[in-house]
This record gives C-alpha cells, structure tokens and sequence, in this order.
C-alpha cells in the first residue's frame, strides 16, 4: 500500500501546509520545499517520525493523476464479487515469479518461461502476454499498492445518460405530478405523463432535433438511478423523508435528577367501566412527566376528557408534591414500595399542543421557578425518552390487562373490548401505580444500566429537591390562570361572580378597571387566588355563590350554563339554578346509561374523573336512587333488567400477570 516515507520527492501534509522532500542528508536531516512559496527548511528525520506517530503527518491526495490512469479500488477486497477477487490473485500470482527472479526484464526471452512455469502452476488455461505483464508492472509501480492489480470492470461503457436533459426535465415533472395524485403511483402511470409531456413539447418547440421518448424499459432504469431520498418525499413529503432518513444521535444527557422533565399525553389502550353502571366508559387521557436522569415517572393526571392545560397542571402538582401511599382498591395487591419522586424541576421539555402554549404553564413556570422548552414542530426524537416510555405503558401494560383495546384495529380480531373491560378508573390506577413502582421501577434499564428505583436514590443522595415554602404557595401559583378587570361587585370568572373585602385594598388604590390576575383550581370554583398590580402575594377570594360553586368543577359548571342559557335565566335566580343542576344531574345520568360509548366517556368527564378524583365530583346524582347496575356484556338495551356484578371479578384482577419490561437498544423505555 502506497503511503508515507521519507524518501526523495515524497509529497506530505505538515503543520497545515505542503511539503516535499527535496534532499535526505547524512548527518539525519531532511531538506524540506514548502511547495506554496518554495522556501526551503531543514528538519530532524525524528522530529517527522514523532509528528507521524502523533497524527500531524499524512501523505498528499493533491497530486495531479494522468487522465489514462485506473483509479486504484480503495474498499475492502472482501466485498469484491469472487470473480474480481480470483482475477487479482491470478494477476499478483504473475508478478511475485518475475519480482523474484530479480529485476524484470520485459523480453519474450526472459518473460515467457516464468509465464508458463505459473500458469501450469495455478492452472491457469490463457496465460498473459508480455506486453499485459509490462502494463500490471506499470500500474504496480505507479501506485505502489497490491490493491492497483485488481481490474476496474466496474468502469467499463459509458456512464453519461444517452437521454437528453430536456427528456430528464420531462420525467421529473411527471414524476411529481404523479406522486402529488396519488403516493401509490406506478412506473406506467408516470411513463403515460411522460410521452404526453414530451409530445406537447415538440409541439411547441422550434428545434429541428425533438425529443426522442425512451421507451418504458428505459423509464424503469432512469427512476431506479434516481435519488431514494427524493423519491421519498414526492411519495411521503419532506417531514416523513427527514424522519425516515435523519441521522440518529444520542440524546440529550442529564447529570443530576429533575434537570430535565418531559411531558406528554397519550390515549390509553384499554376500555374501563363505570362503577355505578359497570358500561364500558371509553378509554382515558394519560398525561404523564418522567425524569430523564433516572427514567422514573415523576408525576401523572388520568382523565377522560381531551389533552388540556388541567390535565398539564395535574401532572405537574402530582409530581412536585411528596406521593402519598397508593390507595388499596382490589383486594390482597398491595403496592410494595411508595412513590419517591418529588421536587421542582428545572426544565420541562414539551411538544407544541396549545395546552403547552397558553398562559397557564407560561405563569406556572415563572411563578415556581422552573423553564419551559418547546420541540421542534413534528419532531418528536428532542423528546424521545417520554415518547418511548409511553410506548412501554402501552404495549407492556395496558396490552395485558382485560379490555385492552390493542395499537391497531386489525390487531383485535373476534375480539371485542368494550365487552371484556371490567376495570374502574379506582382500581386501574390502584394497577397502574402497583406496575410503576413494583415492576417497571425494579426492572434494570438498559439505557442506564440500571433500575430506575435505585437510580433516583443515587440521584437523591448528590442532589436533594427542592419544594416550595408549602402546600399553600403551591395551591396559590399551580392551577390555570384568567386576567380579568376589578370592580365593585368583584369580578366574573366562568360565569361565577367573585368578591370579597380582601378586594378593597386593590380597588381603593387603582380605581375600578384594574387589571388582576386570577388562578383557579378547575376541579373547585369555590375560591380563586388573586393578584393585584403590585402584589408580591395573592388573596384568597370566595365565590359569592359558595353553596353553588364549592366542588364544582369547570366542565360541570360549563353544563350548567348551557342549561340556563337555552332557558333563558340567570346564575343569580336561585330557582332558575338549582332547576339547572337538577338537569344537569338528569343529562349526565342520561349519558352514563347512553348505548353511545362516546356520550358514556362524556358522562365520565362531566362528573370530573380523574387519577386525583378516581370516583368523581359528588353531584346530586349521588344523593338520589342508585342507577340499576348493569353487565357490559349482558346489556342490550338500557331498560333491560340485567344481572349484578359477578362475585368472581374482583379475584381475577389481583391474580393478572404482568409482564416484565423490554426495551429498544437506544435506552429511552
């Protein structure tokens, strides 16, 4: 192999300029020629060796090559077709016999008996002539490397395109035409495009030479040379080509827990009941935030309503605050070990929902202390360790439980789910926090070699979160966030007037119309936090209505409203209100028993519940007649009379399998 030594003419790369050797002296100095400018230096042979040992030395690749001359193949010989890899051999096998007879002579007299003696040798039955041994030589020499005796087939014919570049112009439009029709588009289909385009432009053009069309053979081969990624995006467009072509790297990487928090929602792959009816409600919203360092969930909301700012403000109280022990629901399964992330994050890493853009988390952030970084717009990988994890709950949880919905429709078979789910929002998330804890987080993770249990306590041991001054500051500053304008009688939120005497401070000081800030709990509109334009702490305002809106949650008093307003009352008529709630009441019973799953997860999210509220916000539903409990699988119509509960359910659940974590080679779970 042709490579770098100090011998006369030798052409190198030094100390970022280039350098010949013009002369090497006795005494072990080098005479070097800065080609650039043609100065002349004098160096120590060792001080280039060292340099070369170090890395600073490498041969020219400048040097100019005949335009005669076979570029040497510079892969590796092993990925030659056989054939190639039996022709070098055959070719060296030549030139090591006349190398060892000393120097060659190229003389039929001299050249042809070694020719023989080898080519009955290696068997070989057309044995090379002189002149083909002379040019071996030469190119050997040339190229000083074995490497330049393997034959370039490869470079045979032509390599230029025999269409014309109009003709190629003409393909790619139709090509594009094709694809922006359909992204199943065939070869045919764009080869048709082709002739038409190519006849109406020789129509139209002036040149005595037209285009020829290729045939349809000829259309094959020019779409198969052509670029993959490009065709990618005329079939799946620019974002899926990226994806499906990008480079993969590492992630981002965390020296200390809570550095990095990343948060997103998912619908969960599994049907649960309702409690009272025992019909399927629909699958619940997951939002979860998980810890990066230790790939630990740090909190979580479950809900049936849409991804919302709520349901980002739950996730984020349940994993600052300290988790209380999980609550036992099924019988006999006890969960083994408590919750132990908790503490304010420093960075919460989301995508570009609009319940991640509004005012709520924005405030949130300032308030608490902690930075908000958005993703890219589809790109999910700049938060992959959240996207692979909610994978995870999915296939290696939710997938092994009764009423599991599966990833895909196709996956299901005869299998129906809404007939097999037998789990309440109660006892779902009682299994859910028994998998986190008890599986997943004793489970070692490949991505950080070891389980995420012991790694937060690692973790914990380096670096001790913070919380704030107390549950009170928290409540004041965690929740969604509404500006509204100050007046006499207080100040109007979700239909609900709000006053108070701890207002009069802020309306004596800036007048009636002043702007104030006002944060709410939408699971209780009974009281909100207030801040004035100058206050460094908020005031706890009550609703004026306190019987009326104490417990309500948002949704439900959102349905309220809607009732008054198609009767055409008001909040403060105390007849036309309580009329309203009896409505409601009736509406959402209607919709739990509704043989529309749709209406029954509606019913679910009118009532309020959540992971934090597993059996909802206590109406007037509660106080009357229980509704008739019902089988999913037995009922047929609302009115039917069906049988109760099956004593065996709540043992099936305690004995279920879980199954233990797999996950990818790149670590994220």
């Amino acid at each position: 192999m042709a490579g770098f030594g100090l011998r006369k003419n030798m052409v190198f790369e030094w100390q970022g300029g280039t350098f010949r050797i013009d002369r090497l002296q006795p005494n072990g100095e080098v005479l070097l020629e800065n080609i650039p400018d043609g100065s002349l230096s004098l160096v120590q042979r060792q001080q280039l060796l060292d340099d070369f040992a170090q890395g600073l030395i490498s041969a020219s690749t400048t040097e100019e090559r005949s335009p005669k001359s076979i570029p040497t193949y510079s892969r590796p010989l092993d990925q030659l077709p056989a054939e190639v890899q039996k022709e070098a051999k055959r070719r060296r096998s030549y030139l090591e016999a006349i190398c060892a007879e000393g120097k060659p002579v190229f003389t039929p007299d001299h050249l042809v008996p070694i020719i023989e003696q080898v080519a009955e040798r290696i068997s070989d039955a057309k044995p090379p002539s002189v002149i083909t041994i002379y040019r071996w030589h030469k190119r050997f020499m040339a190229a000083k490397d074995s490497r330049a005796l393997v034959p370039r087939f490869d470079l045979r014919g032509s390599k230029r395109p025999r269409q014309g570049t109009r003709v190629h112009e003409l393909l790619s439009e139709a090509t594009a035409e094709a694809y922006n029709t359909s992204p199943l588009a065939t070869v045919k289909n764009i080869y048709t495009r082709l002739l038409a385009k190519i006849e109406i432009e020789n129509r139209q053009s002036l040149s005595a030479t037209p285009c020829v069309p290729p045939s349809e053979r000829t259309a094959y081969r020019m779409l198969a040379r052509a670029d993959l990624y490009e065709m990618t995006v005329l079939k799946e467009g620019k974002a899926s080509a990226d994806r499906r072509f990008r480079v993969g790297k590492a992630g981002v990487k965390t020296t200390r827990i809570l550095e990095r928090i990343e948060i997103d929602h998912t619908p969960m792959d599994l049907f649960l009941v309702d409690e009272r009816t025992w019909l399927p409600l629909g699958r619940p919203t997951l939002t979860l935030a998980i810890e990066t360092f230790c790939r630990m969930p740090w909190g979580y909301y479950l809900s049936f309503g849409s991804p919302s700012a709520a349901a980002v403000v739950g996730a984020l109280r349940h994993g600052i605050l300290p988790k209380a022990p999980t609550e036992v629901v099924i019988k006999d399964l006890a969960v083994e070990h408590r919750w132990p992330t908790y503490g304010l994050p420093e960075t919460v890493v989301t995508d570009n929902g609009l319940e991640f853009h509004g005012v709520d988390l924005e405030g949130l952030a300032v308030d608490l202390g902690f930075r908000i970084e958005f993703c890219p717009k589809r790109q999910p990988r700049f938060k992959g360790t959240i996207e692979r994890y909610l994978k995870t709950i999915n296939y290696h949880f939710a997938h092994q439980l009764p009423g599991t919905s599966f990833a895909r429709f196709h996956q299901r078979g005869d299998y129906d789910p809404q007939k097999c789910a037998l789990m309440t929002l109660a006892e779902f998330k009682h299994l859910f926090e028994k998998w986190v804890l008890d599986v997943y987080a004793q489970t070692i993770h490949k991505g950080i070699g070891t389980t995420p249990w012991q790694r937060w306590h690692e973790g914990l041991a380096a670096h001790e979160p913070q919380l704030p001054a107390d549950l009170s500051v928290l409540q004041q500053r965690i929740g969604q966030s509404a500006a509204r304008k100050l007046r006499r009688d207080g100040f109007e939120l979700n239909g609900i007037r709000y006053n108070g005497d701890v207002l009069a401070p802020i309306l004596r000081r800036f007048g009636e119309g002043v702007e104030i800030r006002v944060v709410f709990d939408p699971e209780d509109l009974g009281s909100v936090h207030v801040w004035g334009p100058e206050d460094s702490e908020p005031k706890a305002v009550q609703a004026l209505e306190l019987g009326y809106a104490r417990g309500m949650t948002k949704q439900q008093n959102s349905l309220i409203h809607q009732l008054l307003r198609e009767e055409g009352a008001k909040v403060e008529d105390r007849v036309a209100l309580q009329r309203a709630r009896n409505d409601m009441t009736k509406a959402v019973e209607e919709l739990m028993v509704s043989r529309k799953q749709k209406a029954r997860q509606r019913s679910a999210h009118l009532r309020g519940l959540s992971s934090s509220k597993p059996n909802g916000t206590p109406t007037q539903a509660d106080q009357v007649a229980e509704v008739p409990v019902r089988h999913p699988v037995l009922i047929v119509k609302p009115t039917a009379k069906t049988p109760s509960v099956p004593p065996e359910l709540p043992r099936i659940l305690p004995a279920f399998q879980m199954s233990p974590v797999k996950r990818g080679r790149d670590g994220n779970s």
